[in-house]
């Protein structure tokens, strides 16, 4: 199926168009593909609706603290490796990163990181600068790409994407005409809501450091074996 016929059967599924009785016309088949990007665009707001997640690799420079990284629109582990060894990294706040006491011009390993969404991808901010070239591992989101008419549907999305992406659209449409959205359509709609929904799941555990943990780092330890503490 490529995006035209989706946005075809959307229209179908609504009602505003008569299957075997009305052909799409240019002005709605250029709507639906604007509703439809609009929808995809939508779900990078939480990313909760997005099924996917990628492993990606990118190296940190020596000296360089800030790394944008297009598209990504949610963390949930972010590690780095010296060699074939592979370490975790905290997930500072706001307050934490920018807000509290440190020396920032100290370079050694980048054990914390604060992240912030941008225009068209995420900020990433390194403490303590990198002092040398590291291999860092991100597990996460990316938005979903925004499609043109005659993409192949099959070699982008999974046939449940695409089917709940179909009852999504017919939803989207009859609210653009000011139509309502036939009933007999909601239990299949929600129902695969649901479903992503219990699919993707919510990550609710929380990390919490401890001045006394071994993994608690300052810049008073920076230059301290490394930033390693026996």
């Amino acid at each position: 199926m490529n995006t035209l016929e989706l946005i075809t059967k959307a229209y179908y599924l609504s009602g505003i168009l008569a299957r075997g009785f009305e052909t799409i016309s240019a002005e709605q088949t250029s709507d639906g593909l604007d509703l439809l990007n609009d929808i995809l665009a939508e779900k990078s707001i939480s990313s909760a609706l997005i099924p996917y997640y990628s492993h990606a690799t990118f190296n940190a420079t020596p000296g360089v603290a800030e790394y944008t990284i297009p598209n990504l629109v949610d963390i949930r582990e972010f590690t780095f490796n010296i060699e074939n060894v592979r370490y975790p990294m905290v997930r500072d706040s706001q307050k934490k990163f920018f807000g509290s006491g440190r020396v920032d011009d100290i370079q050694n390993l980048p054990f914390h990181y604060y992240a912030e969404r941008q225009l068209g991808g995420m900020l990433l901010y390194l403490y303590f600068t990198p002092n040398q070239d590291y291999e860092m591992n991100i597990t996460g989101k990316y938005a979903l790409q925004q499609l043109e008419l005659f993409d192949d549907l099959d070699q982008i999305l999974d046939r449940f994407y695409v089917s709940y992406l179909k009852y999504y659209l017919a939803k989207r449409i009859c609210d653009f005409y000011g139509q309502t959205y036939p009933p007999q359509l909601e239990p299949t709609y929600r129902g695969l809501d649901a479903q992503l929904n219990k699919m993707v799941g919510t990550d609710l555990s929380i990390n919490r450091d401890s001045l006394f943990s071994k993994n608690y780092f300052n810049y008073g330890q920076a230059n301290l074996g490394r930033g390693w503490t026996p």
